[in-house]
């Protein structure tokens, strides 16, 4: 792992655990893992998988969180049998995030499901620096997806958008009039049996505009999809 790539697990570590409530569960996904917040600085491990995969990569999130001043409490952690398999173990882990995304709400109660999530656009906050245990800095780009939301947009948590919105929204930026979207593995091949070649890789820039692309879109294989409600 790089510098950068351990500098980014710690601001998110900082930045995901800052924003769970007091008695929030958190189940990373495909961890067979599931983390209480017990109060704005300890994590405590509820439960997990009696394998040593899951228990490798809960004494790597511990010692993320550690890294960073978040206490992680796992003496009294339930283990389980890993009855199911990664691939259902993911999927059941994920349809109980997204049962518990759709009861998020604005400050009015407008539940952040009903808002128009598919007019949402990721924003370039900014940079931060980050101190690392080697007592280096390293600098982190931050991002935001956008919500509209009345006469004004939301910024919302990227993760917490691709929860709600799903990888067809999640997956793709603004570039007018319309959308870069990365491909699915389906959509790629059916480009190639039909002999089109409409798509092309994305880095850290845009390769029509220039601008920042969000890190997430980073090494995709992208096409354009018209907005047809852009004004020109």
């Amino acid at each position: 792992m790089t510098k950068e790539e351990d500098a980014e697990l710690k601001v998110w570590m900082l930045e995901h655990v800052g924003r769970m409530a007091p008695g929030a569960v958190w189940r990373p996904d495909g961890t067979g893992l599931r983390y209480r917040k017990t109060d704005e600085v300890t994590l405590t491990l509820e439960q997990r998988i009696d394998h040593e995969q899951a228990a490798s990569m809960h004494e790597r999130i511990k010692a993320i969180a550690e890294s960073v001043n978040i206490t992680v409490v796992d003496d009294n952690a339930m283990l389980t049998s890993p009855a199911l398999s990664p691939e259902e173990a993911f999927r059941q882990e994920l349809q109980e995030k997204q049962a518990i995304a759709t009861s998020w709400a604005t400050e009015d109660g407008t539940r952040l499901v009903d808002l128009p999530l598919e007019e949402a656009y990721p924003e370039f906050i900014g940079e931060r620096e980050v101190l690392l245990d080697d007592g280096e800095t390293a600098s982190i780009d931050e991002w935001a997806i956008m919500v509209p939301h009345g006469d004004t947009t939301i910024p919302m948590n990227p993760d917490d958008y691709n929860l709600l919105a799903g990888d067809d929204l999640f997956m793709r930026y603004y570039c007018k009039p319309g959308y870069v979207r990365a491909l699915t593995r389906q959509q790629m091949f059916d480009y190639a049996e039909s002999g089109e070649s409409r798509g092309f890789l994305v880095g850290k820039t845009c390769p029509h505009t220039g601008v920042k692309v969000p890190p997430w879109m980073w090494g995709t294989y992208c096409d354009f999809q018209y907005r047809l409600s852009e004004e020109e």
